[in-house]
């Protein structure tokens, strides 16, 4: 049963990956059609930099998520790692998320020059969610909420009242 789930995953996996392979060459294709041959004049230096530095970081985690999530075949052809599952929720996740606000941003910059700020919600979200992991535990509202009362502590202060 378990060599079931592993040919899953492997999949599944593999799926995802030729999906972010062809999302990275059309992406990428498109900005260079149109940014490049045909908006050359608007290419400048800085946006040069901005999108070689941007495409390094996708293309890096792109990387990454494929050694993490290829599967390795025996000599039979049988499962043998599956890769880590590329659908789990952490740091897979947000590299995935990365990858996509680095493409919405390629895509949106051809249009509109100001539209590479938009690559700063990575690290804000960053900080978002550093400010929710330690302010958390510290912020009370847990204590103050009531909790609600099971069956049991019902009729045992239905029954004190009674007496």
């Amino acid at each position: 049963m378990a060599k079931q789930s592993d040919k899953k995953i492997a999949q599944e996996n593999l799926k995802c990956l030729n999906n972010l392979k062809w999302g990275f060459i059309i992406v990428n294709s498109i900005y260079c059609i149109f940014r490049i041959l045909y908006h050359f004049e608007s290419f400048g230096s800085r946006t040069a930099l901005l999108y070689f530095a941007t495409l390094s970081i996708s293309i890096y985690l792109g990387l990454e998520l494929n050694k993490l999530g290829t599967p390795r075949y025996g000599p039979r052809g049988n499962v043998e790692w599956s890769g880590i599952d590329l659908s789990s929720k952490g740091s897979i996740d947000y590299m995935f998320d990365v990858i996509y606000v680095t493409w919405a941003v390629h895509i949106g910059s051809m249009f509109y020059e100001g539209f590479w700020l938009f690559y700063l919600l990575i690290p804000l979200y960053a900080l978002y969610n550093i400010w929710k992991l330690f302010m958390n535990p510290f912020s009370g509202s847990e204590g103050n909420v009531p909790q609600e009362k099971s069956k049991r502590q019902k009729k045992m202060e239905k029954r004190q009242l009674k007496q």
